[in-house]
């Protein structure tokens, strides 16, 4: 599985790299946007939807929304719904980790969490095109992605090394409080390295603040896709890449995460 992890992310880094700093802010919202009808299409299935016809009309449906959302990306409706996804995303932490979540065997359509899910999805897409969009908004972008990476490879080994407490047993029985420890360890490692070489717009002990708080938001979009999956009796959202499951299991993290990063950089920095 290790092995199948490593070669996928070999493939896929390089590719990621190249399409933030070379494409054009628009062609970087149509990857990026195919990237979340992927991970739509998916949602679909964990929601209940079993008919492809219907799955694609959901698919179809949130193309429209990212369509209409691109000419207000810049607007301060944008940055209002931006900021409020941020807050709703802390808020879903705090309720998965306090134990009060619990999964239940579902069956059916789940409409209220296909539209969250959606919504969620368009939230994330909105918010790191209009980080892309800022001044130097590429190397805030890939700072942002390698922060998610570097959490969740630190996350990884310190669970597998260090972990005995469960952090959310209910919704994700793997995950550790060790491990979360060692996200956020790792998240303010690398905001220091981000801080001190200059490649983000915030002083070293901001970068440090937003970056943990980013890593610590982003896990409870790990548990609230966890939290699907149980429901569902499913292990991933999908197969698409070997040794990750589906495109959602590879953004549930930046779905919960971008909304409040994009929010940092405007509070703490120069970018808003």
């Amino acid at each position: 599985m290790l092995a199948s992890r490593l070669l996928t992310a070999l493939v896929l880094v390089p590719l990621v790299f190249l399409a933030v700093l070379k494409l054009p802010e628009p062609g970087f919202a149509f990857l990026l946007g195919a990237v979340v009808l992927g991970g739509a299409w998916e949602l679909t299935r964990l929601a209940g939807l079993t008919s492809p016809s219907q799955s694609a009309l959901a698919v179809a449906l949130t193309a429209g929304v990212l369509g209409a959302l691109y000419p207000l990306r810049q607007t301060s409706l944008a940055e209002m719904a931006l900021l409020l996804l941020a807050a709703w995303w802390t808020v879903n932490l705090v309720a998965m980790l306090s134990g009060r979540v619990q999964p239940r065997s579902r069956s059916g359509l789940l409409l209220p969490r296909l539209l969250l899910g959606l919504l969620f999805l368009a939230g994330a897409w909105l918010a790191l095109v209009r980080l892309r969009g800022l001044p130097g908004g590429a190397g805030l972008v890939l700072s942002f992605l390698v922060l998610i990476w570097v959490a969740d490879s630190a996350a990884y080994f310190a669970g597998r090394r260090f972990g005995r407490r469960k952090l959310a047993p209910a919704i994700s029985p793997g995950k550790t409080v060790e491990g979360a420890m060692g996200a956020l360890t790792g998240a303010a490692l690398f905001a220091l390295l981000c801080g001190y070489a200059g490649w983000v717009p915030l002083s070293w002990p901001a970068a440090v603040g937003l970056y943990v708080a980013t890593a610590a938001v982003s896990i409870g979009g790990d548990l609230w896709e966890s939290l699907l999956k149980r429901e569902r009796g499913v292990k991933d959202s999908g197969h698409l890449l070997p040794g990750h499951g589906g495109v959602l299991d590879r953004i549930d993290s930046q779905i919960a995460a971008a909304p409040l990063f994009l929010t940092g950089i405007w509070l703490l920095g120069r970018g808003g």
